[in-house]
């Protein structure tokens, strides 16, 4: 057959890359109120959802590389941007009070009271190596990769690897625990 045809927001991301600033409003403006009800169903609270929804953006304006599924990566772009939120702040105690979800994935409500911080650090102990434990941490204090690649002496892309690596290691603890 032939290529496939692209979405059209696939298209204003071309655009994008290719220097129209006019496409990325417009990709805005289709996309930003459903990215903060998205959000809003993750947080239950509006104010986080839009500062989540802004940072979104702003990694979405940041990244100069082509992707196949604009709406897809959008939204993994926001969920990742959700759980740095939740690490970074290291306020679990201010998650159980807006939320019974990370990342998607469902959390009774009576897990989050169970886990305080020095909870969360066990389980992060547990389930990572010492070196994913120092990357994350570095992460959780606020450390951008650039830093933490500096700090570590580790390649940027390695770092950006572990993180995911390590986020999605921390969703599946997450997920056990609610079982």
């Amino acid at each position: 057959m032939g290529r496939p045809i692209r979405n059209d927001s696939d298209v204003l991301w071309g655009n994008y890359l290719q220097g129209d600033r006019a496409a990325l409003k417009e990709l805005i403006n289709r996309y930003n109120d459903v990215l903060l009800m998205f959000l809003l169903g993750k947080t239950k609270n509006r104010e986080i959802a839009k500062e989540i929804a802004q940072e979104t953006w702003l990694k979405m304006a940041k990244h100069k590389k082509g992707i196949k599924n604009f709406k897809a990566y959008l939204y993994k772009v926001a969920s990742n941007a959700w759980i740095d939120m939740c690490t970074k702040n290291s306020k679990i105690k201010s998650v159980e009070k807006t939320t019974s979800s990370i990342n998607g994935i469902a959390v009774k409500p009576e897990v989050f009271y169970k886990l305080r911080e020095e909870d969360i650090t066990k389980m992060y102990r547990s389930c990572l190596t010492d070196g994913e434990y120092e990357l994350w941490k570095l992460h959780c204090e606020g450390y951008n990769s650039e830093e933490i690649c500096k700090r570590l002496s580790i390649q940027r892309k390695t770092v950006d690897n572990k993180k995911s690596m390590i986020r999605k290691k921390l969703m599946l603890e997450i997920k056990n625990l609610t079982k």
